[in-house]
């Protein structure tokens, strides 16, 4: 009897302890849109190797963030917990603009979109 009950206990805080933790993954903070901003400037000037681009480099007097957007992440577990992408459009003076979609909660760099040279 002694023994079923602490099984019943454990299997409770068990339980307790992953409801706490998928409370916390479905509700995450997400970076500010001046922290995505400057995350999208050190994609553009260190991309990464996988995404096969070339850095580009800013001059920050001639840019201007242009369009701020959050998206949800497709795949099953993805929308089950919430997870989302920042995708943000830095707008130069000659009016081109670049796009960069990243993981709006680490800052990962996805995609880069726009005239890259």
């Amino acid at each position: 009897m002694k023994k079923t009950t602490n099984l019943k206990k454990e299997v409770f805080r068990i339980l307790v302890i992953l409801i706490i933790c998928f409370a916390y993954s479905y509700q995450k903070p997400m970076f500010t849109t001046e922290k995505a901003t400057g995350y999208a400037g050190l994609c553009l000037e260190n991309p990464p190797k996988r995404l096969g681009i070339k850095a580009v480099h800013l001059n920050w007097q001639d840019i201007k963030p242009e369009k701020f957007s959050i998206v949800t992440k497709s795949g099953f577990f993805n929308q089950i917990t919430n997870q989302r992408e920042f995708s943000v459009t830095l707008k130069t003076k000659n009016g081109e603009e670049l796009t960069v979609r990243m993981d709006a909660y680490n800052g990962r760099c996805l995609e880069v979109t726009g005239p890259l040279k």
